[in-house]
């Protein structure tokens, strides 16, 4: 059995590698530089668009697609998300579509005749017929170390359990979430203190900015990319934050081995700054929240106790 599974990654592997090498065959030859349209909302996907402007290499940044405008704010006023607003700032077209199955959004990507798109952060799910319009197919970077961690919150769903090391993965975008062949993965680096899911995601996806442009995008182009499929058997999800997740149980008990107070810190690093970390306590009649924003652990301290209100 183990050498069924083993030969059946290896013929899904093959066969991912030969059709996007006989849809790079088959297109029809691009003049001058690559045609790229990046795809991405928050501010890491605008980071990664900086970097994709401001590089010097085979390709341009012909468009970007983003989230459309939601309201903010107490006010709640439409406003553009950071992908759009630095498309706007640096003179890029930037689509809006509600959904990316939308058929107007398709015949205008269709319409840009892109040689490759890249994704970051985007959020929504890429149909089929999005996908079959690039002629070197899409890639996204991923900010964990592939397969552990795959969904919508990698980074934070890392620290939170406790994770020894993360890194950041550049894989081609297939139908089921973040299941594609791996193009480029980064170096394992160890969890330090003073690491958040905010100061992590910025450095990872920079990382991935580094393998992409000097890497990945060079071996695509001149047809030398070597990609390996993902084990399935090491997969781990990573799914979306909620704010009553946020709750720190410090009279509660580990289920991994840690100790409450090294979970209740990981947790801290790991919702920091969404959704945020808080306690309840109680001081005589009265009850509060109070928020945590910070957390290390140290000694014990005799005479302090803790029990739920």
């Amino acid at each position: 059995m183990m050498r069924l599974g083993l030969t059946l990654t290896v013929l899904r592997s093959a066969r991912a590698l030969q059709q996007l090498t006989r849809r790079h065959a088959s297109a029809a030859p691009s003049e001058g530089k690559k045609r790229v349209v990046f795809l991405g909302s928050p501010g890491v996907a605008a980071l990664t668009l900086g970097r994709l402007l401001d590089a010097d290499g085979e390709f341009e940044v012909v468009a970007a697609v983003s989230q459309p405008p939601a309201p903010k704010g107490r006010k709640r006023i439409l406003q553009p998300c950071e992908v759009q607003a630095l498309a706007e700032e640096r003179g890029l077209r930037c689509l809006t579509p509600a959904k990316a199955r939308d058929p107007e959004f398709l015949e205008e990507l269709s319409a840009l005749k892109p040689d490759v798109c890249i994704t970051a952060a985007y959020g929504q799910f890429l149909p089929k017929s999005f996908l079959s319009i690039p002629l070197l197919g899409t890639l996204n970077i991923h900010p964990s170390l592939l397969p552990r961690w795959r969904g919508a919150a990698p980074v934070q769903r890392s620290l939170e359990a406790g994770d020894e090391k993360v890194g950041v993965t550049v894989l081609q975008t297939v139908l089921k979430m973040d299941a594609g062949p791996i193009a480029a993965q980064s170096v394992p680096r160890p969890v330090v203190d003073g690491d958040t899911a905010a100061t992590l995601l910025d450095e990872l996806f920079n990382e991935g900015c580094d393998l992409l442009i000097d890497d990945v995008l060079p071996s695509l182009f001149d047809g030398s990319l070597e990609m390996r499929e993902q084990n399935d058997n090491d997969v781990t999800e990573a799914p979306k934050l909620t704010k009553d997740e946020g709750f720190l149980d410090v009279c509660g008990v580990s289920p991994d081995g840690r100790s409450i107070a090294e979970a209740c810190r990981d947790k801290v690093r790991a919702f920091a700054p969404w959704p945020g970390t808080f306690l309840n306590v109680k001081a005589g009649d009265a009850a509060y929240r109070l928020k945590v924003l910070e957390a290390r652990v140290g000694d014990a301290v005799d005479g302090v106790s803790y029990r739920k209100p």
